[in-house]
């Protein structure tokens, strides 16, 4: 008998290697439940002395058969093998496993409801006759197999996720919600059967079933933070901000160090009672845990959020004195000094932690902006370029950042590069063909000066896709007019133009477009209205 085991094993091990049945219908046995199985029948056997080895030996030949490949024999060795021993379950639910691979759907049922006949327990059946099924649209009959799955292992997820597709299909969704709150309850990183239920119930206006929910589960874990937050953002929607504030109490009454907690406390008093609220509940936490420093940045974004620039300052100084390595502190060190315009003491202050950060690409990029706002104020070529170094250098780390690529195009236009202005656009263009902020630049760029009826009719082509795709923008409006102005569709040109006063009508250009097509038209006194706002607004 031992070797019989072996053997099977041996056997098992080259089937599972073999190609798997289809997907959906077809659940592979585990080798250590296919052997358990085998060798628990001929133990069985054993012990009585009254197995038939025809059977056996049929049985194995359909094994070795299916190991191979050869389904069409391995099933016809397993029907031999019934005809000796028509009770053995294992090898029906075999024979029903191949005929499902071949997708002989009544056969194979027919084999696994003789499997049920003789094992009633038997899981890996009842699963596939609950998916045979759902196939043929019997959502009751399955939810019958799978409510006898469940009787005998309430924890069963399979049973419990198909339980739920079911009622869903059926449209009782108040019963699929149950369904998939069991599921998460086994596995609380399903956070998609919980957002689901949660839907249900939020469509069903069910907010008592809700909170009951949440508050069942906050009990049972008090730090799980996105339980917590999901309660407290439904308590705010339903404008029962006490309530939200008494949990929140509650739960850091029970666990006071979590700084998650903590963190979410803040939120709420700033949503509550306001920026400074939050501030003085924060510093008191601070204080409190004076290591937290996650909870230290966070404090130093509240006062910088609260115009409390250099409080800020000395907070996060006092971090870095400590984490050296949190780029993200640097960042927000510098926007305390561009938050008060000193643009040069920010460039300062980056330019000195940058070299410790030689990969950090958002450093490198606020880099590239803050020298570009120097370079506008400055107006020399030295400082477009070192603005321009700055921002190639951010987009070496990331290749196909756009805001990074539109700062550049932004800088070459300043510095008069205009070919090469038009080459980043097209970049952008490649990289996101509905970036309608560059399609409009490109186009606009493409008109300037004296340029060819064909040059005119391709930038209209790009304003054109920017305006499906934003149809009301003020500035893309008017390049749209003033393409056609040049085209010589004037009142075309001028009904784009219009729409884009309508919008805002105080761009200064917009209106000298306006006066220019005006005065085409011969309405020179109400082109030099337009002309003196233009002037107005410069």
């Amino acid at each position: 008998m031992e070797k019989l085991c072996q053997e099977f094993l041996r056997k098992q091990w080259e089937l599972k290697t073999s190609s798997m049945l289809p997907a959906k219908l077809i659940r592979w046995l585990s080798i250590f439940t296919l052997v358990t199985l085998v060798c628990s029948v001929l133990n069985a056997a054993d012990s009585l002395r009254i197995y038939d080895t025809r059977a056996m030996d049929a049985f194995m030949d359909g094994i070795d058969l299916e190991s191979v490949g050869d389904i069409e024999k391995a099933i016809s060795a397993y029907q031999r093998a019934l005809t000796y021993d028509p009770n053995a379950s294992d090898i029906h639910f075999s024979l029903a496993r191949l005929l499902l691979q071949l997708e002989k759907f009544p056969e194979a049922k027919e084999a696994l409801l003789k499997v049920i006949d003789l094992d009633p327990r038997n899981l890996e059946s009842l699963e596939l006759l609950g998916e045979i099924a759902q196939r043929d649209q019997e959502h009751r009959l399955a939810l019958g197999y799978f409510e006898r799955i469940l009787d005998i292992d309430y924890n069963n997820d399979y049973a419990i996720l198909q339980s739920a597709q079911i009622y869903h299909a059926l449209g009782d969704t108040i019963r699929e919600a149950d369904f998939l709150i069991r599921l998460w309850e086994l596995d609380t990183d399903r956070m998609a059967a919980l957002q689901r239920a949660e839907t249900i119930y939020l469509n069903a206006n069910d907010y008592t079933r809700i909170t009951d929910l949440y508050s069942k589960l906050i009990k049972r874990m008090p730090t799980k933070t996105d339980l917590v937050g999901r309660q407290i953002r439904l308590f705010l929607g339903m404008n029962r901000f006490f309530d939200a504030e008494a949990l929140m109490d509650s739960l850091i009454e029970v666990v006071p160090f979590s700084m998650d907690l903590h963190s979410m406390k803040t939120d709420l008093v700033k949503v509550m009672h306001g920026e400074m609220a939050a501030v003085d509940y924060l510093t008191d936490v601070v204080a409190e845990y004076p290591e937290t420093w996650e909870l230290k940045l966070k404090l130093s974004q509240l006062l910088i959020d609260a115009g409390e620039s250099s409080t800020a300052r000395d907070v996060l100084k006092e971090i870095l004195h400590i984490r050296p390595e949190l780029s993200n502190a640097v960042s927000m060190l510098v926007w305390t000094y561009l938050d008060v315009d000193d643009v040069l003491q920010a460039r300062e202050i980056l330019e000195g932690y940058l070299p410790a950060f030689p990969d950090d690409f958002f450093l490198h990029r606020l880099l590239g902006s803050i020298l570009y706002d120097i370079a506008v104020t400055e107006a020399d070529s030295l400082h477009y370029q070192l603005a321009l170094d700055a921002q190639y250098a951010a987009l070496n780390l990331r290749p196909d950042d756009q805001q990074t690529l539109h700062m550049i195009a932004n800088t070459l236009e300043l510095f008069g590069r205009r070919a090469e202005v038009l080459q980043t656009y097209l970049q952008l263009i490649q990289i996101d063909p509905d970036d309608h902020l560059a399609l409009n630049n490109y186009a606009y760029m493409l008109t300037e000066g004296d340029v060819s009826e064909d040059t005119l009719r391709h930038a209209a082509e790009f304003v054109e896709k920017a305006l499906l795709i934003v149809p009301d923008n003020a500035p893309y409006l008017d390049t749209a007019g003033w393409i056609y102005f040049k085209l010589g569709h004037v009142q075309l040109a001028r009904e784009f133009i219009d729409r884009s006063l309508n919008i805002n009508p105080d761009n200064p250009e917009v209106l000298m477009h306006m006066g220019d097509v005006l005065e085409y038209l011969g309405k020179s006194n109400e082109a030099y209205i337009y002309y003196m706002r233009a002037d107005k607004y410069k």
